[in-house]
């Protein structure tokens, strides 16, 4: 296919990197395996050098490859993060009107599936990182400052990726981090609770209890939408912003 050849679906230069990702699934590369050098990406895919450039470029702003420079540079397959997903995302659901509530919602539908998942599918090495919130967030409840909200989130990251559903372990955290970029408190005296509630639910992921664990994660989500209401009405209703949302995402990615 030329340049001067209709493409079916958007520009020719994301044309060239879907083709680009096709071929790299058909050829079985790994995240570090190098591609083709640009003269012979150029060649192999009848494109000029610019709309070669463009397709490395926006593969690269999603996190599919990295341009190394040097004697043993050019295009490297890598891994793209949630955070890809949590900005898109963000930049979406500002435009739709998103508020604090309808994410908390969005998060009572889906992590309920999410930690029922987990309970059927985790491993020791997850229930060792479970455990490892339960005893952080015990540490931090009279710590002032953010780290009890930093584990909780930690937390919820978890029980996604004990899930081992690639598709859950993307979307939640990209949903964690938009409940962030609104300052809601934590009902007043309030983490004692939340941690135990947060234990009930890593018991039930120990026990394989996919029933229980789905309850435990819906009547804490209810719990804390419940206060929200009562005593943070106006955070409930303030819009999420994709900049905020971005910057989040970010910040984790160079964590």
């Amino acid at each position: 296919m030329t340049e001067r050849e209709a493409v079916s679906r958007g520009s020719l230069p994301s044309h060239t990197a879907r083709r680009i990702l096709r071929d790299v699934q058909a050829r079985g590369l790994e995240p570090g395996d190098a591609l083709t050098d640009e003269a012979g990406l150029i060649e192999q895919y009848n494109v000029s050098r610019g709309t070669l450039r463009e397709a490395l470029r926006l593969l690269t702003f999603l996190g599919a490859i990295t341009i190394r420079s040097g004697p043993q540079g050019g295009p490297r397959l890598a891994t793209p993060s949630p955070a890809v997903v949590g900005s898109a995302m963000g930049m979406v659901v500002q435009f739709r009107g998103a508020t604090l509530r309808t994410v908390f919602e969005a998060r009572t539908a889906i992590e309920p599936s999410v930690a029922a998942l987990a309970a059927s599918n985790r491993k020791d090495t997850d229930l060792e990182r479970l455990d490892e919130s339960v005893t952080a967030l015990r540490a931090a409840q009279r710590v002032p400052g953010p780290e009890y909200a930093v584990q909780s989130g930690l937390f919820h990251l978890r029980v996604a990726e004990a899930s081992h559903n690639e598709v859950l372990a993307t979307v939640v955290p990209a949903l964690a981090a938009m409940t962030t970029t609104v300052p809601w408190r934590y009902p007043r005296g309030s983490r004692p609770e939340l941690t135990e509630r947060i234990s009930t639910v890593v018991e039930a992921i120990r026990m394989s209890d996919s029933a229980a664990a789905a309850e435990a994660i819906t009547s804490m989500f209810q719990w804390l939408m419940d206060d929200l209401q009562r005593n943070q009405r106006a955070k409930m209703e303030t819009r999420i912003r994709w900049p905020d949302v971005d910057e989040v995402l970010a910040e984790q990615r160079h964590d």
